[in-house]
């Protein structure tokens, strides 16, 4: 689902008569909602607004006084004297009031711009997906089960986002503007880049998957800790240990969630089991650390819970028991209890596998 509650900057671009033809038409698109409409209004207002201040900026006072000065200088210096107080008399009103204008139309444009500058959230549901543009048309999958946090218009000279989830973003590039994104634990920072970045709250690792470009990557806590990924490369980061640890993927695999494909390629079962939780709205719980650590291969697209849990009884050594959803106080379903253990007889072949 794409959202239109913000402020592109394409928009921006098309009200200064500076965009692109691919601007030109995001932003014909954009207007054709009412409400984009009324904002859009607003807008051409504060832009005049902006022309008229900076016209009164370029008064020069002393200048002006400066002139004066020299057209009396041939009086008599009691005369000039008088002169200039009284010119200065004259000129005390239109600057008082242009003070007072300049004063009014300032709070007035920033109260404009505070009431559009608001901070959105796009949250999506356990088993959903959505799609969507930020301000700067930076382009967004977001994962089921995860949020994002941002600007309704970025200003100052970085784009920071705040992401609790998963989600794949493909940059838009302004080498003046950094694009930040805060997962709590360490900071991506890139200019135009396409890169993954999963980042659920809770989970046992927290991963950077680049696809193309360049990011750096910056502990939050220790900002001296910087590290930087080329293309193939993702940094995982364990928050109970504290440690990082780089390795070369096959980003395809790490990206197909967005077209609603999960792949598993010699994945620990205990990311499987995270993955199939958020995207289903189940809590797995695992017992016994040689079934966590089994290495699993597979791939799922249309699957429902009970499809895949069954499929995972044949392909590996486990059982399983799954609670029913109830019907809840706020009028939405629990989360579906899973409990996995190794079946009978499978230590061996657990042993083999890790």
């Amino acid at each position: 689902m794409e959202t239109h509650d913000h402020i592109p900057e394409f928009v921006a671009a098309y009200l200064l008569g500076e965009a692109s033809e691919e601007q030109t038409l995001l932003a014909v698109d954009w207007l054709k909602s009412p409400d984009n409409q009324r904002i859009y209004s607003e807008l051409v207002k504060i832009n005049q607004w902006s022309t008229d201040l900076r016209s009164l900026d370029e008064f020069n006072l002393l200048s002006g006084k400066q002139k004066v000065h020299e057209k009396y200088r041939s009086y008599r210096l009691l005369i000039v004297l008088k002169g200039i107080q009284r010119i200065a008399a004259i000129l005390f009103l239109p600057v008082m009031f242009a003070g007072i204008w300049y004063y009014v139309q300032q709070n007035e444009l920033r109260r404009n711009l505070d009431s559009l500058m608001v901070t959105q959230e796009i949250v999506t549901q356990p088993g959903t997906r959505t799609h969507l543009f930020l301000p700067d048309s930076t382009e967004v999958w977001l994962n089921a089960a995860s949020s994002l946090r941002f600007p309704s218009a970025f200003s100052g000279n970085k784009r920071r986002i705040q992401l609790d989830g998963e989600a794949y973003f493909k940059v838009f590039h302004n080498k003046r503007k950094p694009f930040i994104v805060n997962t709590g634990y360490y900071e991506v920072e890139a200019l135009g880049t396409a890169f993954n970045l999963s980042a659920y709250s809770g989970d046992f690792k927290i991963s950077a998957t680049l696809e193309e470009g360049k990011v750096k990557v910056t502990d939050v806590k220790q900002i001296e800790k910087i590290r930087f990924l080329d293309p193939g490369g993702q940094l995982n980061y364990y928050p109970e240990k504290q440690t990082y640890k780089s390795l070369q993927v096959s980003v395809q695999d790490i990206i197909a969630w967005k077209d609603g494909v999960l792949i598993f390629n010699e994945t620990p079962f205990y990311e499987v089991a995270e993955k199939l939780g958020h995207w289903f709205n189940a809590d797995i719980r695992i017992s016994g650390e040689s079934i966590a650590n089994y290495r699993f291969t597979g791939t799922f697209t249309s699957e429902s819970l009970d499809q895949v849990m069954e499929l995972l009884t044949i392909s590996t050594p486990i059982n399983y028991s799954m609670s029913k959803r109830t019907l809840q106080e706020d009028r939405n379903f629990s989360k579906q209890e899973i409990k996995i253990w190794e079946k009978p007889k499978a230590k061996n072949n657990l042993k083999n596998k890790k």
